[in-house]
């Protein structure tokens, strides 16, 4: 019975599509017309719960596809982010597939759709949990001046300029037959998603058996994949919708928080342990310090510091700068260690002593001479 009906379809979209041929002049409302024949007969053959609309993609970074004839995605699920009789804007994580449509194909047109396929398959497709499936791209013409191998010749020549996971899945010229790809190791298997294991192979047939095919190869991708919930609160980010600052008053803020500055981490409760010393902090950047300011001050932050400075570099740092002199970790951790057992009245050796009065000095010179710069 199905095939009865398919056989049906693929007549009366060929008389449907001379119709248009011969009856609209301007292209514009030629292509829309050759959409949607298309559209009229994929609307009776697959689930409702596919919509399919033309339109533009988009992705939670703001990126946008180039203009879809056919675009397949979660009715159930999906939202439409611009909602026009004209067009629609949907987001990627819900599209399950898009389809060129063209009167004719040849050369140029196979060009348009590898590059617009390609702009689909370059956005970035995340989603609120469950897997997410790579789009699939077809190519659906009713006819062609040239033969199919000259077709796939013209395939091959664009897909170079696109990586391998970007091209199309299937092409279809309606009264010739159907490019696809199959898997190198056989050479028999339909391969839907093109990769390095996968090769074109032209397969001619009936105008009949062109389109149950293309429909077969479109229904087999529409069930084996899957798409999920977008992110909107991303999109919206991306669309500048949410300007949200956030205010935690300071009795409320937890410790054990952190936030993200540019590609690093920071801890909360270091901040908040390197704001207990801002006054000492204010104090330095004045000018106002002394040695025993400058040390009492590295003897409770440089671990926060290094912390800070190793979030933002991703390396362990073996050096620090201070007032445009680089110093070895090392050596000012072994001077803090000095300077606690001072303050705490524990026994000090006569080197220990030397080595942190000679450091003291040299930070503090170097900390005077950078003032006289400023």
């Amino acid at each position: 019975m199905l095939k009865q009906s398919i056989y049906a379809a693929a007549k009366k979209m060929q008389i449907d599509f001379e119709q248009v041929t011969e009856h609209i002049n301007h292209m514009g409302e030629r292509g829309g017309s050759r959409e949607e024949i298309l559209l009229s007969y994929l609307r009776k053959y697959i689930p409702i719960k596919y919509e399919m609309n033309n339109g533009v993609i988009i992705d939670e970074t703001g990126e946008q596809s180039r203009q879809q004839d056919i675009i397949i995605y979660d009715s159930f699920n999906s939202p439409v982010l611009l909602n026009m009789q004209s067009t629609k804007m949907v987001p990627i994580e819900s599209v399950f597939s898009v389809i060129e449509v063209k009167s004719s194909l040849n050369k140029a047109e196979i060009n348009k759709c590898v590059n617009n396929i390609s702009s689909v398959k370059s956005l970035v497709k995340n989603s609120i949990g469950g897997i997410n499936s790579p789009t699939a791209g077809f190519v659906f013409a009713f006819t062609s001046s040239t033969s199919l191998e000259t077709l796939l010749d013209n395939l091959v020549e664009a897909n170079t300029q696109v990586e391998k996971h970007k091209q199309i899945s299937a092409v279809c010229v309606l009264d010739k037959g159907i490019i696809l790809n199959v898997s190198k190791k056989g050479l028999n298997d339909i391969v839907l998603l093109p990769n390095e294991d996968s090769t074109p192979a032209v397969i001619k047939n009936t105008a009949e058996n062109n389109l149950m095919l293309f429909y077969l190869l479109l229904m087999q991708y529409l069930n084996q994949s899957s798409v999920s919930v977008p992110n909107l609160l991303r999109y919206a980010n991306a669309g500048e919708l949410l300007n949200i600052e956030y205010i935690i008053p300071a009795k409320h803020v937890p410790l054990d928080a952190s936030y993200k500055v540019g590609e690093g981490i920071i801890e909360l409760e270091t901040a908040y342990s390197m704001m207990k010393d801002s006054d000492l902090q204010k104090k330095i950047d004045e000018g106002k310090a002394s040695s025993e300011d400058i040390m009492l001050f590295f003897s409770r932050q440089l671990k926060n510091i290094m912390n800070f400075t190793e979030k933002f570099t991703r390396v362990a740092q073996q050096n620090m700068g201070f007032m445009g002199k680089n110093y070895l970790i090392s050596d000012i951790e072994k001077a803090i260690v000095t300077y606690k057992k001072l303050n705490s009245g524990e026994e000090v050796n006569e080197q220990e002593l030397d080595f942190y009065n000679e450091l003291n000095k040299d930070m503090y010179t170097q900390y005077q001479l950078y003032l006289q710069t400023q």
